[in-house]
């Protein structure tokens, strides 16, 4: 948590310290959710939500066989800063049974991850620190869940979601 809340001081205090003026500016600053996601050639209503895309799979569980993830991105055409998701995570074959779980959010998009200066990453929760989750866009079908140092998880389980067809 510790660690969290350092990082976070750290960019805060290097935005406020740096200027935009023909700088590059840090790729780990958030970027415009719609500079970002209005690509592919679609036209977007500014009066309307529009699903990004959903994305599933099975992650890793200590104490379970997996969760079963569904994270749908809805992108608020007009206002990036109400972009919105929903989150639902059942953790399979517990001592209790199957255990779903729902959330629902705000999200944006990162820039950068540590080797990858390009790199597109969904940023969850960006307005509550300790619920922060990252997800690093792979593809246009696929996503891969990172920590929470925004680093690939080095590990031989499956982190990835897929978008659902």
């Amino acid at each position: 948590m510790k660690q969290i809340l350092l990082s976070l001081l750290v960019i805060v205090f290097y935005v406020a310290c740096t200027g935009t003026d023909d700088k590059k500016i840090d790729s780990t600053l958030i970027d415009s959710a719609l500079a970002a996601k209005n690509k592919g050639g679609r036209e977007m209503d500014s009066v309307q939500t529009i699903l990004i895309g959903t994305f599933e799979g099975i992650l890793p569980c200590a104490d379970c066989q997996g969760i079963k993830t569904e994270l749908a991105l809805y992108q608020d055409a007009a206002n990036s800063e109400n972009n919105n998701y929903t989150l639902k995570e059942t953790y399979l074959g517990n001592q209790t049974g199957d255990t779903s779980f729902s959330s629902t959010g705000k999200w944006d998009i990162l820039r950068g991850i540590k080797g990858d200066p390009n790199a597109v990453v969904y940023f969850l929760n960006y307005d509550e620190p300790e619920e922060s989750r990252y997800f690093l866009k792979k593809s246009e079908d696929s996503i891969l869940m990172l920590d929470k140092e925004q680093q690939i998880i080095s590990s031989s389980l499956n982190y990835g979601l897929v978008r659902r067809k």
